[in-house]
């Protein structure tokens, strides 16, 4: 993959926000056609994202796959509802890739799993909507990255406030020069979540396939907290609230900044509350640094109150009839954001609004997630061929930010990083975590 500098992303960032650059395909739909989509992975993000693809009546969702049978009543249910016929039920993706008739997957597994199957959906000739961080690992990112450009594929990931308007506006205002020179910028999430408790080993759930869950990853005996969303918090699966929640800030972050890859990124935090089978942290401060800016995150599972500055943006946008962001807490403290900070003012941005202090300036704009809007850009591409708002290079940065995160939280250690090789400098130890070993039949190759 070509190096990207900063420069490049400040100019590409602007680019996708505002217009696609457009791919060429000899595969292009007409205005009429439907476009067939099948569904992987569907107890969670994957139910929601086929209900509201089959809203659409310019799609049709052909399929939904998992690997659990306990799941797939409620998915078909909310397909049928709203297609009024029901999609047809596969536990193994193959027979998806090998169907001809399918135009798109998407992906919404746990982790472990998104890279794998985006590659063979790219290999296959199907475009791809895999949810965020896309990728378990730096390595396997940019093998998508090579498997869009080789297979020319269009490829969207989840991070759904690349299509909302009002990180656009946000973005623009940043652009001005109004805030001045912005030296640090912060993303955050706070959130109250349960204990998962501890558990022992247990058989495999019957209707499961946990061969297939298992997927790339080693074989390790059945247990409850490593599979439904309890994946999130084991290395082997997932990758913390970090990888978890953390790419939706990180890439409004980018969205806003135009920022590549980092110089330099250290990380602290722990398990300081929960008493379970937690692997990674349950509080984590990851910082990453880049010539005149420092970026910094922040997440607690314990807590659910943020970062935010407490101003009545909630009623104002409640009063304007927008939809207020879900994950505020009391006092009208941000439980998920951005900030800002430049010498001149500072810009917050949330689940689904932005505001400003510039002087005695203050601006606050009101808006919606952009999941619609992501869904509608990533069809019209499909159609077009253009770059999606949230093509694979984005997605690529934005996984990318958040493993090194991780990387230098598990090392216990500030690293050192070079932007154009995309390797730790002098760090063998750090360099053995960019990639992983694959169980085959479920590896991917070195090179696309």
């Amino acid at each position: 993959m070509r190096p990207l500098h900063r420069r490049d992303f400040i100019e590409q960032s602007a680019r996708t926000l505002l217009g696609a650059t457009a791919l060429s395909s000899a595969n292009v739909l007409g205005a009429n056609d439907k476009i067939v989509v099948a569904v992987m992975g569907v107890r969670g993000r994957g139910r929601v994202l086929a209900a509201e693809f089959a809203q659409r009546s310019d799609v049709e969702i052909a399929a939904v796959c998992d690997v659990d049978d306990s799941v797939f009543d409620r998915a078909i249910s909310g397909v049928t509802d709203q297609q009024k016929r029901a999609p047809r039920v596969e536990k193994d993706v193959r027979r998806l890739l090998d169907d001809k008739s399918i135009d798109a997957l998407v992906i919404a597994t746990p982790i472990h799993w998104l890279a794998v199957a985006s590659v063979w959906a790219c290999q296959a000739g199907k475009d791809v909507y895999v949810e965020k961080p896309m990728c378990h690992n730096i390595a396997e990112g940019k093998l998508m990255v090579e498997a869009v450009e080789k297979y020319k594929r269009v490829l969207q990931v989840g991070s759904q406030r690349r299509s909302a308007t009002f990180v656009k506006e946000a973005s623009e205002y940043v652009r001005s020069g109004k805030l001045g020179k912005i030296g640090m910028a912060r993303a955050w999430m706070a959130s109250k979540r349960p204990s998962i408790g501890r558990y022992p080993d247990e058989p495999v759930p019957k209707g499961v396939d946990y061969d297939l869950w298992l997927g790339p990853a080693p074989v390790r005996p059945f247990n409850r907290n490593h599979f439904h969303y309890n994946w999130h918090w084991n290395w082997v699966y997932g990758g913390g609230e970090l990888a978890n929640n953390g790419p939706h800030a990180i890439d409004m972050a980018r969205a806003l900044l135009g920022i590549g890859l980092p110089n330099r990124v250290s990380s602290s935090g722990g398990l300081h509350v929960f008493d379970d089978d937690h692997v990674t942290p349950d509080t984590q401060i990851a910082t990453w640094e880049y010539p005149g800016l420092t970026l910094v995150w922040e997440n607690r599972q314990w807590s659910e109150f943020g970062l935010g500055v407490g101003t009545p943006l909630l009623d104002q946008c409640s009063n304007q009839g927008a939809n207020p962001s879900p994950r505020r807490g009391a006092y009208t403290q941000a439980a998920f954001g951005v900030a800002l900070y430049g010498d001149q003012g500072t810009l917050l941005a949330y689940d689904t609004d932005w505001e400003v202090y510039h002087g005695k300036e203050v601006i606050r704009r009101c808006g919606n997630l952009g999941g619609q809007e992501h869904i509608a850009n990533f069809i019209d591409c499909i159609r077009t061929r253009a770059k999606p708002n949230a093509h694979v290079e984005h997605g690529y940065l934005a996984s990318s930010l958040c493993h090194l995160g991780n990387i230098a939280f598990r090392l216990h250690r500030t690293l050192q990083f070079d932007p154009i090789s995309d390797c730790f400098v002098g760090d063998e130890e750090a360099n053995g975590l960019l990639r992983r070993t694959y169980r085959n039949p479920f590896a991917l190759p070195e090179k696309i």
